[in-house]
């Protein structure tokens, strides 16, 4: 593959991330009904171990592009709202293992039904192909993006 058209993908990749924070994630990435003092980032971490369930300290830092100091405030705040409990890793205790309590999972549900109807406000108006190129293009980047 030459280096244009490696600079097409990084381009078109950084389009749709800027494209799809403008128009969904920054309109409600926030809002939950039970926690308003959530923040962004503890949406983001929520988010996270709903999709994966156990994830270190390491991993989510990755994710979110911060550092782990910054991240320990978050968990600790997280931690304290009963959203989220930090256990040992049994096969390696060097590792703390970071998950959803029953609360954070019931947390996640309904700040997803709150992205759901308002994704649904926004996309309502679609041509009905259209959406479904669209949504048929999404699951080919994941299941691509996956592969690496």
């Amino acid at each position: 593959m030459a280096k244009d058209e490696f600079q097409e993908i990084h381009d078109l990749l950084f389009k749709t991330i800027g494209l799809f924070h403008s128009k969904f994630i920054r309109k409600f990435c926030t809002e939950s009904p039970n926690h308003p003092e959530l923040k962004k980032n503890h949406t983001a971490i929520i988010g996270f171990l709903y999709q994966y369930k156990v994830l270190t300290a390491t991993e989510i830092s990755k994710m979110l592009n911060i550092e782990k100091g910054s991240l320990t405030t978050l968990i600790d705040q997280l931690e304290e709202l009963d959203i989220v409990i930090r256990c040992n890793d049994a096969n390696d205790r060097r590792k703390t293992l970071i998950s959803l309590t029953d609360t954070g999972i019931k947390e996640m549900e309904s700040i997803m039904k709150i992205s759901v109807y308002r994704m649904s406000e926004i996309l309502n108006a679609a041509n009905p192909n259209e959406l479904a190129k669209f949504t048929d293009s999404l699951k080919y980047a994941v299941k691509f993006m996956q592969k690496f």
